[in-house]
């Protein structure tokens, strides 16, 4: 397994490649000190641990050039902002660790990106997912699973089959993220077109919930619901 380490932080490349190293012993670790510098050796690397803020291009960048070149590297971003949060969904980072971290999260995420690169594609996590600050931790979400969002104030409600998890953002963020399986039927919800039961203008009916749809997103609706279901025959 080849891992790999692009902070321009010296310290926090040592933490992490002791902590890499103790952990998954067999691994190749190659540390970068700037994005400049990883992209130039153009290798294939299984789990990349990726700062944000370096001179030169930033790690989000970075991990953008990497997936337009069509690599799977597991990316783990480490920032001392919260604010890269959003962006990193755009790039299917795997996790987002918050500096300073402490040693049981790193191993956390270490092991379950150990874990994620050792099972087929086929498995469940390979599903598009995306990360949400939530109760102190960063959880992970199967986009998948969404089958509406609704924003309560300054906080945003994702609504599943069996349970609903909140984090504090805007909808708006959330509706830029998501995919074309996604709708904005009102100002405070965002549906996921297969999860509809039925619907008309007093609202849509989803297999878990009922929410209102405004009057000028009516027509816009019918018509992508219908080439949503023509798509997905």
């Amino acid at each position: 397994m080849r891992i790999a380490v692009c902070d321009d932080d010296k310290r926090i490349c040592a933490v992490l490649k002791n902590e890499i190293t103790s952990l998954v012993p067999d691994a190749k670790v190659d540390i970068y000190s700037n994005g400049m510098v990883l992209l130039k050796h153009d290798m294939d690397m299984d789990i990349l641990f990726l700062d944000i803020e370096m001179p030169g291009i930033n790690g989000i960048d970075v991990a953008e050039k990497l997936r337009k070149e069509g690599k799977e590297t597991v990316i783990i971003f480490i920032s001392g902002e919260e604010k890269y949060v959003w962006k990193a969904f755009s790039v299917e980072a795997f996790q987002y660790l918050r500096k300073p971290f402490s040693k049981k999260e790193l191993n956390d995420t270490l092991q379950r990106a150990v874990r994620k690169c050792m099972v087929s594609n086929t498995d469940a996590d390979e599903r598009p997912s995306m990360m949400i600050h939530h109760k102190g931790v960063h959880e992970k979400v199967f986009i998948s699973e969404i089958v509406y969002a609704e924003a309560m104030g300054r906080k945003v409600i994702l609504h599943r089959m069996n349970d609903s998890i909140e984090y504090y953002g805007k909808i708006s963020d959330l509706e830029n993220v998501l995919g074309g399986d996604f709708f904005r039927v009102h100002r405070a919800f965002l549906i996921n077109l297969n999860y509809v039961v039925r619907y008309g203008a007093d609202g849509i009916t989803l297999k878990n919930g009922h929410v209102s749809i405004s009057k000028a997103n009516y027509p816009k609706f019918v018509k992508r619901f219908l080439q949503f279901t023509a798509e997905n025959a």
